[in-house]
């Protein structure tokens, strides 16, 4: 007896220490209940503590990845994490829509929580410009929210406006993750058609969070990829990322990974 299952393509870098990036990726549409699948946008030599090296993959290695992907098990779903320069940015959002992608969730990987920029202004144009019209759902943290919008975030009605803001100027949906705000990790969705929508979050007290918005994106194309609804398949991700977060995993010496397996211990 055969069986099935919904695929879903991760486009990002790879994590050598396993907590984010496309291993975190993997892991957490595993957990999930999805088919992972990968196209490594980037090697990464890293650990808790920072990353020491970064390689970019060749643009034409990278549209292999996703054109074999597709040819062969077309996924239900996509996931975009970091990408770093405009070449890679330019192969991605040709190949999705050369293969008519749908429910893509991209976590737009721009700013630290430092607030130093991560990647250059003309990726970011490039991201804005080609990837985020493609998106089914970006999900911003708060620092990239202010800078996608030039707006200081200071409470949740600056939340709620930057989402709208986004959505209306990129036309796709928008998720401000309140993270590294001070009171909550509540967050706010605007949709397309101007539905606002509040998930409440439980503040986990666990100094270990590397890897928290890929997993959170990723589990929120798994969850589109099983038949959710994006506001439900968000509050599913939010219930995953916060059961990932209580497991209090304790690895390395900066701040560690998550237990993604941790519904099945």
């Amino acid at each position: 007896m055969s069986t099935t299952l919904p695929a879903v393509l991760a486009i990002s870098g790879s994590d050598s220490s396993g907590g984010a990036g496309m291993q975190a990726d993997l892991k957490t549409m595993l957990a999930c209940g999805v088919f992972g699948m990968s196209a490594i946008t980037a090697l990464t030599a890293q650990n808790t503590t920072g990353v020491r090296s970064i390689q970019d993959t060749e643009p034409n290695i990278l549209a292999d990845e996703i054109d074999m992907v597709f040819e062969d098990i077309p996924p239900v779903a996509v996931k975009i994490g970091m990408v770093s320069s405009v070449d890679i940015i330019n192969v991605i959002a040709d190949r999705l829509t050369a293969h008519h992608a749908t429910n893509i969730v991209l976590d737009p990987v721009m700013v630290a929580t430092s607030g130093a920029k991560l990647i250059s202004d003309d990726a970011i144009a490039a991201l804005t410009g080609r990837l985020f019209g493609m998106a089914t759902v970006v999900t911003p943290n708060i620092p990239e929210a202010e800078a996608l919008t030039d707006t200081l975030i200071h409470d949740q009605e600056d939340m709620e406006t930057a989402a709208r803001r986004i959505s209306e100027q990129y036309g796709c949906a928008a998720l401000v993750k309140g993270g590294h705000g001070t009171e909550d990790a509540n967050d706010v969705l605007a949709e397309n058609d101007g539905t606002v929508t509040w998930f409440d979050g439980v503040r986990i007290n666990n100094p270990n969070t590397h890897g928290t918005g890929c997993t959170l994106s990723s589990a929120i194309a798994s969850y589109l990829a099983l038949g959710d609804t994006l506001p439900k398949a968000i509050k599913h991700a939010k219930k995953y990322l916060t059961g990932a977060l209580k497991a209090q995993l304790d690895l390395g010496h900066g701040s560690g990974p998550m237990d993604h397996f941790w519904k099945y211990r």
